[in-house]
């Protein structure tokens, strides 16, 4: 990024960073504390806080295609911006109540807050720039950039008050952050005059002055909020993913039924980066559930005679990511003008190779604690950091890739695809091998820290080998690839 990018991109990036920043602080600092929250407080079972767990994250991948679609045809970019924000806003002061009672109601909030906020923000950012505009690329640099640091900082400060006042003022905090963000977009809506304007014809400016062209909205977020609910406290994710799924593969058929030979080439290509994507996530998004709880339970967090909250070390995967991607871009920068560019297969297998060392390494901590019960922080801070700068060859690599490849001018669809599979999915998948680390326990309590430390350790390191195989196969890919091409090339 080059110094001073900040000061000649259009005004409005600011607060669209801004917006996206307090959106990441909300969001991260709130699933930091969220298992903590429903084994500790609500005393829920492990499994039953991984499953809850599971189905919100996976939600929040879904609802995004409904809020994009909605944008399109009827909101506008802007407007779903905001509405997504208050949404939020409101879902996380709800959880701040601190009760069982408002607990799905909060998330189902969120929920549908996030589907109308997440891709609309992005879309909205790109309406800045001409098509031409060659700020683009440096803008949404920045709005990454800024995106992690709100990443960072909020398990850091949400566990630090939840841990000091309790945990209604740490979900609360993440409720202020957000609507801190919303504010300061509101303040600079002058900057976009024009942009992401609404489709439907009540939220148009002129409509705005009639309370009845609020109406269709508020009943749309209610049953939104309704269902979402309804399929948390049901446990119904499954089935609504099982539908998007078919669904999906219909579709993927479809595409592949009608591509040429190289388009058909192409498109196999980006199912492998999918297949490992998904493989990759399941596993990557352990940090939030299994290993939050393997932290709070058999890591020593003591230091200068102080307690860190378990929650905060959250932080350690996007700080992992902002200081490991400046390293990344310099590398890729190197080897340009070395006249070596390195194969997004191989970058796919150097990730993969990276997060396999991150859960080795946690799987030791787990096996030190079965001795006494703890184990030093300092096994899951490296862990934690190799497996944040692991997704720096995953998701950036496959969307380039999608995008490159373009089978049958199908990359919008695709990368939707990918982000559902890597998002939705994983989520999912996650939380049911997190469940597999689930011990009993009473008032939140384990009976026995060395037991749990022994069902962490086993989990982990089964983790650890099946990506190791995951390599494996990469490596054997590659090759059979290398060789098809030569024998193609020789022909």
């Amino acid at each position: 990024m080059e110094a001073g990018s900040l000061q000649r991109q259009p005004r409005g990036v600011f607060y669209i960073i801004m917006i996206l920043m307090w959106e990441y602080f909300s969001y991260y600092g709130m699933r930091a504390l969220l298992v903590l929250y429903l084994t500790q407080k609500l005393l829920f079972s492990d499994q039953h806080a991984y499953a809850l767990y599971g189905g919100y994250t996976s939600l929040v991948y879904v609802t995004p295609i409904i809020g994009g679609i909605l944008a399109d045809r009827y909101l506008g970019y802007r407007w779903a911006v905001i509405l997504g924000a208050l949404l939020m806003v409101i879902g996380h002061i709800t959880l701040g109540l601190d009760g069982q009672q408002t607990l799905y109601i909060a998330l189902a909030f969120i929920i549908c807050g996030y589907g109308l906020f997440k891709t609309n923000i992005s879309v909205l950012l790109g309406e800045l720039y001409q098509r031409d505009d060659s700020r683009r690329d440096s803008g949404f640099a920045i709005l990454y950039v800024g995106g992690n640091i709100g990443a960072f900082l909020a398990p850091l400060a949400c566990a630090y008050v939840a841990q000091r006042w309790g945990w209604h003022y740490g979900f609360g905090l993440a409720g202020i952050g957000m609507a801190l963000g919303l504010l300061i977009f509101l303040y600079g809506r002058r900057h976009f005059i024009n942009k992401g304007e609404a489709k439907w014809q009540p939220l148009q400016e002129k409509g705005l002055a009639s309370p009845k062209s609020l109406v269709p909205i508020i009943a749309g977020v209610i049953v939104g909020v309704v269902i979402s609910a309804l399929i948390l406290y049901q446990n119904w994710t499954i089935w609504c993913l099982a539908l998007i799924g078919i669904v999906g593969a219909i579709l993927i058929i479809r595409l592949f039924m009608r591509c040429n030979a190289k388009d058909r080439r192409s498109l196999i290509s980006i199912l492998l980066f999918m297949v490992f994507g998904l493989i990759f996530w399941a596993f990557d998004q352990q940090g939030g559930s299994s290993i939050s709880l393997f932290i709070e339970r058999n890591v020593d967090r003591h230091i200068f005679g102080n307690v860190i909250p378990a929650a905060a070390f959250q932080s350690i995967n996007p700080f992992a990511i902002l200081i490991g991607g400046v390293l990344v871009v310099g590398l890729w920068r190197l080897l340009a003008r070395l006249g070596m560019k390195p194969s997004a297969l191989f970058k796919l297998t150097m990730g993969m190779i990276i997060l396999t060392l991150g859960f080795f390494v946690i799987a030791l901590g787990a096996h030190l604690a079965t001795a006494t019960g703890q184990s030093s922080m300092l096994w899951v801070v490296l862990g934690l950091s190799l497996i944040g700068f692991a997704e720096l060859f995953i998701d950036p690599v496959a969307m380039a890739e999608i995008t490159r490849l373009n089978p049958a001018g199908s990359v919008g669809f695709l990368a939707g695809v990918y982000m559902l599979v890597t998002g939705s999915f994983a989520n999912y998948i996650a939380a049911q091998v997190a469940s597999l680390t689930s011990v009993q326990s009473v008032g939140g309590h384990v009976q026995s820290l060395v037991n749990a430390a022994e069902h962490y350790y086993k989990v982990f390191d089964k983790i650890a080998y099946v990506t190791l195989i995951g390599v494996i196969v990469l490596i054997i890919v590659a090759v059979v690839e290398r060789y098809i091409h030569r024998r193609r090339h020789l022909t």
